[in-house]
Order: structure tokens, then C-alpha cells, then sequence
């Protein structure tokens, strides 16, 4: 079990710099400079297509391998080592970091103000999952809300696309954000007591892999470091999980019980 966490995150990772290289290629080659609109079939599309179902399958195949595990704490599913406590802890201070450079180059949009405050939020809330989670207290509030602002920066990115007729040109960036809240959401479910480690590996692996991809979009230096810093939060708590899987306790196949009937009552009778 503790293999499969790792070799979904490196096939995560190997697939994602694959995926990278042909969405770079993608958006220099396929949109029009002037209307925006993109060259349909093209072979880098269909290339890139292929890649992103085969990976997801194949990311999703390697979840169901692993076998049915109890409800564990927060603190028994993400303990682990220091160094990869300190990675989620640096990616922390990051998004802190480049939240405060965005809203200290924000304009006078209301939205971007009210994003750029609750992304500073979440990233607090990443540091207490990682401080005091991983000593055993309750996470539960933190956990929910790098979820709520992953939904609201989903949902003001549809807003801000809702009118461009290219599917293509914005796909994979919604992929990746909805990626992250489903991984997010995986993590949250382990503070409140209702861990589903198959879905945590395939969603966070999925996350990993759409991240990589989107950056080959033209985003502003600040959105790629917010997105590389939360999938490398999503990415160390599924290896800690996948070292940790060994320790839960499998859950026991349920035996049904035969019903009773009017039959049987008699004959007790």
C-alpha cells in the first residue's frame, strides 16, 4: 500500500511534465493570435487528450488496489517525517507570501481584494493542519476553509470565462482547479473523522497531474506559484498517507444476518 501512494505520485509527476511540454506546445501553435479561437483536431490536442484519459484511468485503477481501510484521525493518516511536514509548512509561508505580493499589486476590483484575503486565510489555515493537526488536536474548521476558496476561485474563474466560446483555451485550468478542491476535500474528510484513502491518492495524484499541465497556460507568475505550492501540499499528504496506509486497520467484511420470517417464528413457537 505504501507503494501505491508513491508510484501514483510519480506517475502523477511523470505524466504531468509530459502533459506540460504538449500544452506549451498547444497554446503557441493552435489559437488564433487575433480571434482566440483555436484549430480544431489537431494532433498536440489529441495527443494531449489521450494522455490526460489514459492517466486518469490508469491513476484511478491503481486507487482501487488499495484495500478498504477504517476511519483514522488526521494525526494517524498525515504523521510522518519532518522533512515532509516542512515541505507543507514552506508551502504555506509561500501562498502567504504570494498572496501578500498580489494584494500588494492589487487594483481597485472588489473580487480580487476579497480572493486575494480569503487565499491569505487559507494559507493560515494550511499551517495549522500542519501544526497542530499532526499533534493530534481538531483541524475540522481549518480543513473546510482552502476548500471554500478553492470553490469561490472556481466559480469567479467561470465567471471570468463564461463568455469565451473556446473551451480549449481555459479546459485544463478548470481541470486543475477542481482537481485541487476534490484533493482538499479528501484531506478535510480525514480531520472530521471520515478518511476515504482511495479517493485521497486518486484525487490528489489527479490534482498533481492537471497542475503540471496548466502551467504551460499564460498565468501570471503569482497564480503559478499559488498553484505549485498547493499541489505540493496535496502531494506530500499523499505520500505520508501512503507510509501511514500499513498502520490503519482493515475493516472487516460484514456478515449479513439471515432475515426471519413468519415461518421461523412459528416453528420457535
Amino acid at each position: 500500500m505504501r507503494k501505491t501512494g508513491f508510484i501514483m505520485a510519480l506517475l502523477a509527476l511523470l505524466s504531468g511534465a509530459t502533459g506540460w511540454l504538449l500544452r506549451r506546445h498547444e497554446v503557441a501553435t493552435i489559437f488564433d493570435p487575433y480571434t482566440g479561437l483555436a484549430e480544431t483536431w489537431t494532433p498536440v490536442s489529441l495527443a494531449l487528450i489521450l494522455l490526460s484519459g489514459a492517466t486518469v484511468l490508469l491513476l484511478f485503477a491503481l486507487s482501487r488496489t488499495v484495500s478498504n481501510q477504517s476511519v483514522a484521525t488526521f494525526q494517524m493518516a498525515f504523521d510522518g517525517s519532518s522533512f515532509l511536514t516542512f515541505l507543507i509548512r514552506l508551502s504555506g509561508f509561500t501562498l502567504l507570501a504570494l498572496t501578500a505580493l498580489f494584494i500588494w499589486a492589487i487594483n481597485e476590483a472588489l473580487r480580487d481584494w476579497f480572493w486575494a484575503i480569503s487565499a491569505s486565510l487559507a494559507g493560515l489555515c494550511l499551517l495549522d493542519m500542519s501544526l497542530r493537526g499532526r499533534r493530534g488536536h481538531s483541524v475540522a474548521i481549518t480543513s473546510v476553509v482552502p476548500v471554500l476558496w478553492l470553490c469561490m476561485w472556481l466559480v469567479f474563474s467561470y465567471i471570468d470565462h463564461a463568455t469565451n466560446p473556446t473551451l480549449l483555451a481555459y479546459i485544463y485550468y478548470f481541470f486543475a482547479l477542481a482537481g485541487l478542491i476534490l484533493g482538499f476535500y479528501h484531506v478535510a474528510g480525514f480531520a472530521f473523522g471520515l478518511g476515504n484513502p482511495k479517493g485521497l491518492l486518486f484525487s490528489n495524484s489527479v490534482a498533481v497531474y492537471f497542475t503540471a499541465v496548466t502551467m504551460g497556460d499564460a498565468h501570471s507568475p503569482l497564480r503559478r506559484g499559488i498553484f505549485l505550492a498547493l499541489a505540493l501540499i496535496l502531494l506530500v499528504y499523499q505520500l505520508l498517507l501512503g507510509r501511514n496506509l500499513s498502520r490503519l486497520p482493515v475493516i472487516p467484511p460484514q456478515e449479513e444476518k439471515p432475515e426471519n420470517n413468519l415461518l421461523d417464528a412459528d416453528e420457535t413457537l
